[in-house]
């Protein structure tokens, strides 16, 4: 405004200078005084409209530029020459002015520009040896995963002829050995800040590395996990494809961080007969929110709908139905103080089918190899059950207190049988029924604590997880790390009515299972030389006791007792 009055104000000089001159002086006459000063005027009005439209695009920057009024000529000019004179300079002083303000316009939008440009531009990161990039906005991101798990193991046993003279119908000789147990390289990340993407390939597997691939058969299928998830909803979460169900107490914590080279028995039997464990087809929904009734409580509500594995043609062709199951768990962390944590969970899963193939339908069977995949033996397992759906409750709890940790559960499975239609006398259904249990504690040696994850954008929510490294391996450095002890019991019982078998008395009923009973002490101490790797050494003390027949006599006897040492080597990001 100043600079539109000081404009005003010297066309106004301008015109009084011109009338009196033109009264005064013989060297203009009044019409060319007129014209000169009609024109400067114009000129002015120009000038003043350039500069208007110039602050009205800058306008957005919230930028101003005051340009001082000339103060008014208090006495007149002599001339009209001189006046036009002091037209010209104030219009040379206005162009002066607008140029330099259009080059600070440049030099701002130059440097705003520059800004808006590093601001859009990708960043890397490489934190925890994970490489990632990121969009200039956030809300685009790619991380890089591995995870490398090497086990060896040497199972000593009897002798095969202790072993034929003690128990004629025990597996004998299982094979020591070594194995890449998993070997995992993926992406992860988020898109449109709303989504969040998994995509995970297993070069390794189970059963001393037998059947993994695509078609998997025992093994591990090589499509680990493939899923897209819908984060925009707050405290929810939505899981499809093929994805790993947060369920059981271990279930939750990631394998990178297990106390123990493999989940307890009950755990792992879950995943397979009750359809969780990872390279499963599915969908999930998550509810999970800190704080929920009580300052630092944690709940998680976790529910999933899954068929097969992935890489499995079982239940598709001709006559044939995919397996299908319905998962449930809920955790809440009741108390903690940031470092310690106490939590309570529960799992229940239910197989709505075991599926079919050419019109026959599978049969469920409950079975696990003894806490240690090198070989992949099953040493108490059910056979097959011909059960038309099956049911599973289990309870668990847990705590850290500083270093030290204390972790526990109870499963209970049950099988429907189908009844059977084989003569002479048809046998009525049936529910057997088979549980398990463990308890479980570690000391951390160094004095790290163990870790709870209360959110998550995978499975991984809800559990107690590895200690951080508070000071990493360095020879150099005179630091080792963090040290851990740990030791487990579980108690894994198959048998179900294991001496009764159908007679005259009982033609309606179905026979016993015999599927075994198994105990084992687990002993261990990690070394986290940092957060990447990890050395397990675990001793396992097995003992196996299972008849082959309800007949429990010398000759069906497949009982044993046997120490396994297992090593494990872990990289992971």
């Amino acid at each position: 405004m100043k600079l539109k009055t000081g404009l005003m104000a010297a066309a106004a000089v301008v015109a009084m200078t011109a009338s009196a001159n033109a009264q005064d002086s013989s060297s203009m006459s009044n019409a060319d005084a007129i014209a000169q000063i009609k024109a400067l005027q114009a000129r002015v009005e120009a000038l003043e409209q350039q500069l208007q439209g110039a602050k009205t695009k800058r306008g957005k920057h919230k930028t101003v530029v005051v340009v001082a009024a000339p103060p008014p000529q208090a006495e007149p000019v002599p001339s009209a020459t001189a006046a036009n004179a002091e037209m010209a300079a104030k219009l040379q002083s206005v162009q002066d002015e607008l140029q330099a303000y259009e080059e600070r316009s440049q030099n701002d939008h130059t440097r705003l520009s520059t800004l808006e440009q590093n601001f859009n531009d990708s960043s890397w990161s490489f934190d925890n040896a994970r490489p990632t990039v990121k969009s200039g906005d956030g809300r685009f991101t790619m991380s890089f995963r591995v995870r490398l798990q090497v086990d060896s193991a040497n199972f000593m046993q009897d002798s095969p002829t202790q072993l034929m003279a003690s128990a004629p119908a025990a597996v004998r000789d299982l094979s020591s050995g070594a194995l890449v147990r998993r070997a995992y390289f993926g992406v992860e990340g988020k898109a449109f800040s709303d989504f969040f993407y998994e995509f995970r390939l297993n070069g390794g597997g189970s059963n001393g590395s037998a059947g993994s691939g695509v078609t998997g058969s025992e093994g591990d299928p090589l499509v680990n996990i493939a899923r897209v998830a819908y984060l925009g909803i707050p405290h929810f979460e939505l899981n499809v494809g093929v994805i790993e169900p947060a369920f059981m107490f271990e279930g939750v914590d990631s394998s990178a961080q297990l106390p123990f080279i493999e989940r307890p028995e009950i755990d792992n039997i879950a995943a397979d007969a009750f359809g969780a464990g990872d390279s499963r087809r599915g969908i999930e929904v998550r509810y999970q929110k800190d704080s929920f009734l009580m300052p630092g409580d944690n709940l998680v509500l976790d529910a999933a709908f899954t068929g097969a594995k992935t890489g499995s043609s079982s239940g598709h062709g001709p006559g044939g139905d995919e397996q299908t199951q319905l998962l449930g768990r809920a955790s809440y962390r009741i108390w903690s103080d940031g470092i310690s944590n106490v939590s309570i969970g529960t799992s229940i899963g239910d197989v709505l089918s075991p599926g079919s193939n050419t019109g026959v339908y599978n049969t469920l069977n409950f079975q696990d190899r003894p806490e240690i995949r090198v070989d992949g033996t099953r040493l108490i397992s059910t056979g097959g059950i011909n059960a038309k759906s099956a049911f599973m409750y289990a309870f668990d709890a847990g705590a850290n207190f500083n270093n030290f940790y204390l972790g526990g559960e109870y499963a209970n499975f049950d099988a429907r049988r189908r009844s059977t239609t084989v003569a002479p006398v048809p046998s009525n259904a049936d529910t057997p029924n088979f549980s398990g249990w463990y308890l479980e504690g570690s000391w951390v040696l160094t004095g790290e604590p163990k870790s709870y994850t209360v959110s998550a954008t995978n499975n991984e929510v809800g559990g107690f997880g590895a200690p951080k490294v508070a000071a990493p391996f360095s020879w150099s450095g005179d630091s080792w790390g963090a040290w851990e002890l740990t030791a487990r019991y579980s108690d894994t019982d198959l048998n179900w009515r294991s001496t009764f078998a159908p007679g005259s008395l009982y033609p309606t009923f179905q026979g016993g299972i015999n599927g075994g009973q198994e105990r084992i002490v687990a002993l261990g101490v990690n070394w986290y030389l940092n957060n990447n790797v990890k050395l397990q050494l675990n001793d396992l003390i097995t003992s196996v006791d299972r008849f082959t027949s309800t007949t429990h006599d010398h000759a069906h006897d497949a009982s044993q007792d046997f120490n396994t040492l297992a090593l494990r080597l872990q990289f992971t990001n």
